[in-house]
């Protein structure tokens, strides 16, 4: 089987490529092999590569962005997302999608099961669930894998962001009234991997078991570190930032079945930090 992954270089496709080609052959694609907004170039890179899968992460996931550039999010997230599924339906191949928690509203006390109602609060969560009706409307072989707050290697995230301003000593401040799910791509990968094997088709949620704020998750991180810099919790709203955020989006991935449940955030976590082997 070959696989095709789009935005195969950021932080999730540079775990999931290596994963998926234990399996199959992975035809990694970036931004200069693949730009998602041209339809026609959609087309022809997925007529060149002929794949049995397409494995759709490209996006603009930068969440103030966002907020701050409308028209790029509607292009890349939104009919970026349209152009490879009207490609995949018209060549007959399979869509994976990776959608986020950040289309939750986030007013729920209870882990988002798939099918609560999703409602944005930002720009980016609008833009993505644009994606995923897109995905269902244009494409009859898919699948939507909704994941959250993701750390790993191979490209910024909040948890690196964090033991670098904590390595050089610089004061931390981190909001502790947002509630999610920490997730390791290298876990998130496997899962992934499992379900197109598997063939599973739908919404289905994937994250690492547990929840935690920003915090907490700072926290922890500078403790498997050993480092003492002192953490300082603050509200969403003394960060000023563009974007709203959920106050609560933990997802429910209980219909993983058999690939889940994934491991503790914190076990991942440690994993991460300690440079163990994926």
């Amino acid at each position: 089987m070959k696989v095709v992954v789009t935005g195969a270089h950021g932080l999730l496709g540079s775990a999931l490529c290596p994963e998926l080609g234990r399996r199959w052959d992975v035809v990694p694609l970036g931004r200069r092999d693949c730009d998602v907004a041209s339809a026609d170039g959609v087309l022809r890179t997925l007529e060149a590569c002929r794949p049995n899968v397409v494995v759709h992460l490209a996006a603009y996931t930068n969440v103030d962005g966002c907020e701050l550039e409308p028209a790029r999010a509607a292009l890349v997230n939104a009919k970026g997302t349209d152009n490879v599924a009207i490609a995949c339906q018209r060549l007959d191949l399979r869509l994976v999608y990776l959608s986020t928690d950040y289309v939750f509203e986030g007013r729920q006390a209870t882990p988002y099961r798939e099918d609560d109602p999703a409602r944005p609060l930002s720009v980016y969560g609008k833009s993505k669930l644009a994606g995923e009706w897109f995905c269902r409307t244009r494409c009859t072989n898919l699948l939507v894998v909704r994941s959250a707050w993701l750390f790993g290697p191979g490209g910024r995230n909040f948890v690196s962001t964090i033991v670098d301003k904590a390595d050089k000593g610089e004061p931390l401040s981190v909001v502790d009234d947002q509630c999610g799910s920490p997730t390791y791509t290298v876990d998130l990968a496997r899962v992934l991997a499992g379900l197109i094997e598997r063939g599973d088709t739908g919404i289905v949620h994937a994250v690492n078991s547990g929840q935690a704020t920003w915090y907490d998750v700072a926290v922890e991180a500078l403790r498997l570190r050993g480092v003492g810099v002192k953490v300082s919790r603050i509200k969403s709203s003394e960060l000023g930032r563009p974007a709203a955020r959920p106050a609560y989006s933990v997802l429910d991935a209980s219909r993983l079945g058999r690939l889940g449940p994934m491991r503790d955030w914190r076990e991942a976590l440690a994993d991460f930090l300690s440079g163990a082997p994926s």
